[in-house]
């Protein structure tokens, strides 16, 4: 990784040299004439920017929220960019690279040469860390589940990831064919958390019976490092204005070399034969396996002139996917067109057309505790159809009116073959159909003034018929509108609403109001100076039935309509000043709260006779126990209240032969109001000084 910066700096030591010499080289007497070349036209250009930097970081309390796409590194990084053009040899070199450490940079490199040769280099290299969602709570839901944590509390979860892409294009000379090359690999390496459940009593072999005697739930870390590399190659053909033909040919693999973690599983307990669960001997397993796979894949696309005002786009491509760990083959096949009609200025018509096809060919069997009955279970194939038309048509100067449709159907072949929570015979399976379809419709009206105002509005409206899950709405209506005025120079307002109104479901009743609203102000009292504000708005109150299953001789409760809400609020204001063109300033604020929790009923007078109440054998505190479980879902587990601030300022002050200097300044604040170890601070503060020539 760190032969990147180095491979750069050596680069763009070579170009200055090459871009300060050939200046020099002009200097000489222009063959077959005794005129100087200084008095001819400049025929090279070149442009160098060298700003290094180093940046202090200070944090306090839990920094991988509040730095969640941030390295949280003290390091030496900056900014350099070259820029070379050679008239004469229509050639042109364009570089850039931004450190902020080692494992957070950018660097884009491109090198042309006229029409015949396009060569180009992408390296991004970046850290994420993710959260240790550590609060489970699962004795108060569950008092049987046995619950083991082995991450520490505030522990960072970082996960860096590396792209690097490179692509070039060669001009074939005269014909009409280009030929291309391109390439990449991705690799993740760090770690991040690893939970699942098993049936292993606390996950330790010496436990009793042996170790299978409660339901286990665990959390721990689990190591990442592997590469996904693609290489590509394929032709471009242009026949004048009239068609263009793309053919790519794609080879891509999945290499990981992890070492796939292994727990205690087992269920080798004859009483358990009744709830029917796999009968599987107490022992260490393997599990949550990334599995190596490479894919061959082949494209064409297509634009074309079909006739006066009427153009195609088009693109098809078929792959074929080989999991080398279970060797259960994957084929997908996909096709996009759209045709646009513009016969007249007024008129404008746009059909497409849209097909995804992913066949699987993965179905195992498995029994569960009687051998003699055999279950499958695998992924379906999936097909997505969709069409639409869209019409736009300009009635005024001022005056747009646009209409269109959309109709989508989904199939899943082998939809019996879809995973269960559990088992085939648990009362909580997922409700999976072959077929799902759903119809999009909506009108627009535009008013407009050339520079003075612009307003849009209008509605749509989505039905789902034969839903593939519960969850999916019977029935959306949605109102928007926007509208931007400038009624002055310096002044510019604009406004953005929506309203989504969902319907109830007949089988699990679901409504739901969405209301979004986005303003924003932007002001230039003087050339030299901007400010820009803006405020956006959304809350979500959603009604929903909430069904609670478990094995058939205990219950299954549904409580309906339990309302949840989520309200979220955003300001953000930005300046930018510029004095006598020497001093640079530039502030940004910005402040969000967002708050959600949803409300069930925990009253136990309100429940049904369960029966582990009514049965001698039962737990006369079962509506209790359900309660305080609820409870939990309410509390830590459903409600959000997280305020974040993020504040930025840079003073940046130009000397004079070219040289640069200034500040940068960031600070970041994220609050948890429910969970107050993920609240922390950072702030960080760069000083940069460097020279453009």
């Amino acid at each position: 990784m760190k032969k990147v910066p180095a491979l750069l700096v050596l680069l763009a030591g070579a170009l200055i040299v090459a871009a300060v010499t050939s200046p020099a080289q002009a200097q000489q007497p222009t063959p077959g004439t005794s005129q100087p070349a200084e008095n001819l036209p400049e025929v090279t250009y070149h442009l160098t920017v060298m700003m290094p930097q180093y940046r202090f970081l200070d944090t306090s309390g839990y920094r991988g929220r509040v730095g969640e796409y941030d390295s949280l590194q003290q390091s030496l990084g900056g900014d350099l960019s070259l820029e070379y053009v050679n008239i004469p040899q229509h050639m042109t070199f364009r570089s850039t690279l931004n450190v902020l450490s080692r494992d957070d940079y950018d660097m884009k490199s491109r090198l042309t040469f006229g029409k015949w040769l396009d060569f180009s280099l992408d390296n991004r290299s970046f850290v994420r860390h993710l959260d240790d969602n550590t609060y489970f709570g699962a004795a108060v839901i569950s008092p049987d589940i046995v619950r083991t944590d082995s991450i520490p509390a505030d522990s960072l979860l970082g996960i860096r990831r590396r792209m690097n892409n490179a692509s070039v294009k060669l001009q074939l000379p005269k014909v009409p064919v280009k030929l291309f090359v391109k390439g990449g690999w991705l690799a993740r390496d760090g770690n991040s958390q690893m939970q699942y459940f098993d049936m292993g009593g606390n996950g330790q072999p010496s436990d009793s019976f042996p170790g299978c005697d409660n339901c286990h739930s665990a959390s721990q870390y689990r190591s990442y490092n592997y590469t996904t590399r693609n290489i590509a190659g394929g032709a471009e053909v242009t026949l004048g204005k009239v068609l263009k033909l793309i053919y790519q040919h794609e080879f891509r693999s999945f290499n990981d070399r992890m070492p796939n973690p292994k727990d205690f599983y087992g269920t080798a307990d004859p009483a358990l034969a009744g709830e029917d669960i796999p009968y599987t001997p107490a022992g260490l397993y393997v599990h949550s396996v990334l599995p190596r796979h490479e894919t061959q894949a082949d494209s064409l696309q297509i634009t074309m002139a079909v006739a006066h005002h009427v153009t195609l786009n088009g693109d098809v491509n078929y792959a074929r996917t080989n999991n080398l760990f279970t060797n259960h083959p994957q084929n997908a096949f996909n096709a996009d067109a759209t045709l646009t009609w513009n016969p007249v200025s007024r008129l404008r018509a746009v059909a497409d057309f849209h097909e995804q096809n992913l066949v699987n060919e993965f179905v195992s069997p498995y029994s569960l505790a009687d051998p003699t009955v055999i279950h499958y279970f695998g992924n379906p194939s999936l097909h997505r159809h969709w069409a639409g038309l869209k019409v736009s048509y300009r009635v005024t100067k001022q005056f747009d009116l646009e209409s269109y449709y959309t109709r989508m159907n989904i199939t899943r072949s082998d939809a019996s073959l879809w995973p269960q929570f559990s088992s085939p015979h648990n009362t909580d399976p997922l409700f999976v159909v072959p077929v799902s379809s759903s119809n999009i419709a909506g009108a627009a009206a535009h008013f407009h003034s050339a520079e003075l105002w612009s307003a849009r509005a209008g509605y749509e409206w989505t039905g789902t018929h034969n839903p593939g899950y519960v969850t999916d709405p019977r029935t959306n209506n949605r109102l928007f509108g926007d509208v931007t005025i400038t009624p002055v120079h310096w002044l510019t307002i604009g406004n953005d609403a929506s309203m989504i109104l969902q319907r109830s479901f007949p089988v699990i009743q679901r409504t739901n109001h969405l209301y979004v609203d986005t303003t924003f102000v932007t002001l230039k009292p003087v050339p030299q100076w901007s400010i820009g504000g803006g405020y956006t708005y959304l809350q979500d109150n959603l009604r929903t039935d909430m069904q609670f299953g478990n094995d058939s001789a205990v219950a299954v409760y549904t409580q309906p309509l339990v309302p949840y809400k989520q309200l979220s609020q955003t300001f953000s204001i930005h300046s930018t000043y510029e004095l006598k063109k020497r001093l640079g300033l530039n502030v940004s604020f910005a402040h969000s709260a967002a708050h959600s929790s949803m409300r069930p009923d925990v009253n136990p007078a309100d429940y049904p006779p369960f029966p582990w109440t009514t049965d001698p054998n039962g737990d006369p505190q079962f509506p209790a126990h359900f309660a305080n479980a609820l409870a939990i879902g309410a509390g830590p587990v459903s409600q959000v209240n997280v305020p974040q601030t993020l504040i930025g300022a840079m003073g940046d002050y130009h000397f004079r032969a070219g040289f640069d200097g200034g500040l940068r300044f960031n600070y970041g604040s994220y609050t948890d109001n429910i969970r107050p170890d993920l609240t922390g601070k950072l702030r960080s503060y760069s000083v940069f000084f460097g020279r453009v020539w």
